[in-house]
């Protein structure tokens, strides 16, 4: 049963539609488009601040995110729940991955680049930090999806206003995740493309 009147969004409901928009846009702007840019345009001189730039936005609505997601009474006890547990990890996570890719970007290859890899991302030699930056970077990326994906269960569960996520807004969270390795996968093809032209001209 509704705890408000129909029609009515009440301070919680408001709180949690804020944590909702905070964490999609880190999770399916930001994050993505922070990872797309430091994967397939290293070679642009204005990567580095682009991904700097966009992971910055990252932090700021995962921290406004979690300012307005509750008050700490769901990471344990009788209200713990996958969807704060999950959170949790993300904030850590992300420092540290943050901290990493600073560090990082001021470490020096250890070697040149393989070009005949199918992971040149994984296999370039480069300092430990790099590939701790990396690793970290899939991990953040998998739980910020789990995030968002087991927040739209709790809305269901917990909205004073007893309504249920929009399907619409369901439908879009499964496309855009669906077409992140598709858009992933697009752009290596092109640069591979524009790398074989360069070469036979």
């Amino acid at each position: 049963m509704p705890k408000t009147p129909p029609g009515v969004i009440d301070y919680h409901d408001q709180m949690i539609i804020a944590h909702a928009v905070f964490a999609s846009v880190a999770t399916l702007i930001t994050a993505p488009a922070a990872i797309l840019v430091g994967r397939y345009f290293r070679s642009q001189r204005w990567w580095f601040n682009t991904h700097l730039t966009l992971q910055t936005l990252t932090a700021f609505s995962s921290s406004r995110s979690v300012s307005s997601g509750g008050n700490g009474d769901q990471l344990t006890g009788p209200k713990a729940d996958p969807h704060h547990d999950i959170g949790l990890a993300i904030i850590v996570l992300f420092l540290l991955q943050f901290l990493l890719g600073v560090v990082a970007h001021f470490t020096h290859s250890a070697g040149p680049s393989s070009s005949d890899s199918a992971f040149p991302t994984l296999t370039t030699p480069k300092s430990p930090l790099r590939h701790l930056h990396v690793i970290f970077g899939i991990v953040m990326t998998a739980l910020l999806y789990a995030g968002v994906k087991t927040g739209m269960d709790e809305w269901d569960m917990v909205s004073d206003m007893a309504t249920l996520v929009p399907k619409g807004i369901v439908v879009v969270y499964w496309v855009i995740f669906g077409l992140e390795p598709i858009r992933a996968s697009g752009r290596k093809d092109s640069i591979d493309a524009g790398s074989s032209e360069k070469v036979q001209g």
